[in-house]
C-alpha cells in the first residue's frame, strides 16, 4: 500500500458524490430488507441485517472490492420457486468465483439479447410490483409519497430524488399526516422481545378464560358454566 500514489486532489471534488453513495447504499440496504420482510410476510431483524450489510462492505472494501447489498430480486424469486435452503447463496458465491478464474470472459460466449431481456423481465416485474401492486398493501398518502419519490428520482437523479423524497416525508410527519409507518401488528414487552398484538379481537372473541369469565359449551348443548379461581389465581373447574 503506497499512499504517496493517490490523488488526493480528487477527493474534494468527489466529496458530495462520495457522501450520496453511502447515504444511497445505505438506504438501498434498508429498503432491500424491507423488500424480502414484505415478500415472507414476516418481520426481519432490521439491526442484525444491516450489520451483516456493513460487515460485508467493510470487508469488501478492505480487499479492493466494490461495495453492494443483499440481492433481494434473487431473494424473492428463491422464495416464489419454493427455495428455503442457503445452498442456493453458496452455489451462486461459487459460480462467481469460477467466473473469475477462468482464464476467458466466459460472458462473451452468451447472446446480449439473453442480458436485455432479463433485464427488462426484472425491469416490468419490479415497476408492476412496486408502483401498481404495492398500492393494495399502503395508505393512499403512503402510496403518493411512493410515486412522488419515483418521479424526484426520474427529474432530479438517484441522489437528490431520494433525498427529495425523505425530505417531503418528514414534512408530512411533522405536518401530523399518517402515513402508515407505525409498527401496528408487532409490539415489545418489557423484556424486549416481540410479541404479535390480534387487533380487533379481545380475551372473549379468541375464548380465553379469565376468572370469573363465563365459558359455554357449543359443541354438547350443556348450558353456561363460570370458571372460578382461588386465591392462588388457579382456576378451578365446576362439577357438571
Amino acid at each position: 500500500l503506497r499512499l504517496d500514489k493517490v490523488v488526493w486532489s480528487a477527493f474534494p471534488p468527489q466529496a458530495l458524490t462520495l457522501m450520496s453513495m453511502i447515504f444511497v447504499v445505505a438506504l438501498s440496504s434498508s429498503l432491500d430488507v424491507a423488500a424480502i420482510e414484505l415478500e415472507l410476510k414476516q418481520p426481519l431483524d432490521y439491526n442484525g441485517e444491516l450489520a451483516m450489510v456493513g460487515i460485508s462492505n467493510l470487508v469488501s472494501g478492505l480487499t479492493g472490492g466494490y461495495t453492494g447489498s443483499y440481492i433481494f430480486s434473487q431473494s424473492i424469486f428463491s422464495l416464489r420457486a419454493g427455495i428455503r435452503s442457503r445452498v442456493t447463496g453458496f452455489v451462486i458465491a461459487l459460480l462467481e468465483f469460477c467466473m473469475v478464474i477462468l482464464p476467458f470472459p466466459i460472458l462473451s460466449f452468451v447472446p446480449n439479447f439473453f442480458f436485455g431481456s432479463l433485464l427488462i423481465m426484472i425491469c416490468v416485474d419490479l415497476v408492476y410490483e412496486w408502483l401498481w401492486e404495492v398500492r393494495l398493501k399502503l395508505k393512499r398518502l403512503e402510496y403518493a409519497l411512493c410515486i412522488g419519490t419515483f418521479l424526484f428520482i426520474q427529474l432530479l437523479g438517484v441522489e437528490y430524488g431520494i433525498i427529495a423524497g425523505v425530505i417531503v416525508h418528514v414534512l408530512l410527519r411533522k405536518m401530523g399526516f399518517d402515513l402508515g409507518t407505525e409498527t401496528e401488528n408487532i409490539q415489545h414487552n418489557d423484556s424486549g422481545t416481540e410479541k404479535e398484538e390480534f387487533k380487533g379481537f379481545t380475551d372473549s372473541d379468541l375464548l380465553i378464560p379469565t376468572p370469573n369469565s363465563p365459558v359455554e359449551d357449543y359443541g354438547t348443548g350443556l348450558e353456561s358454566r363460570t370458571l372460578s379461581s382461588d386465591a392462588n389465581g388457579s382456576f378451578q373447574m365446576p362439577s357438571f
